[in-house]
């Protein structure tokens, strides 16, 4: 993205419930300058959405046994915007919530750098679809 630290001064959520995975997006934010907040389950993302400060969320798309699609009309209803990470490509959430950036794990840190860092960018107005390709809206 240009910037050594294109996060600083931002704040991300991370919900994941695997523990590397988790440690690996909070390594990689970090070091971009963001500060984190991460849950593990659905009721702790959704206790931060509605009382952290987050200016954008990583959301894997199962929690568990459980779908996320509580957590992203929460995101959506504060307007935070937020990419999937997730090992399920084919998630009905995926197609909910087509507007939002999905990434496949295992995908590369800066990968995930950059669409969130894209997602946070004032002025920007563009929609991140799952092959990379930055379609303008």
């Amino acid at each position: 993205m240009g910037s050594i630290n294109p996060l600083f001064g931002r704040s991300a959520l991370i919900v994941e419930d695997e523990p590397l995975i988790a440690l690996e997006l909070h390594d990689a934010l970090r070091a971009s300058g963001a500060s984190i907040l991460a849950a593990t389950t659905i009721k702790d993302a959704l206790h931060l959405i509605a009382y952290a400060q987050i200016c954008a969320a990583i959301v894997d798309v199962n929690l568990g046994d459980q779908d996320c699609s509580s957590v992203c009309a929460a995101l959506a209803r504060q307007s935070i915007p937020f990419m999937f990470y997730t090992g399920c490509s084919t998630a009905p959430s995926l197609t909910v919530w087509a507007g939002a950036p999905a990434v496949d794990k295992p995908a590369p840190s800066g990968k995930i750098v950059d669409t969130i860092t894209r997602l946070v960018q004032p002025n920007t107005a563009s929609v991140i679809n799952r092959d990379d390709e930055i379609r303008r809206i």
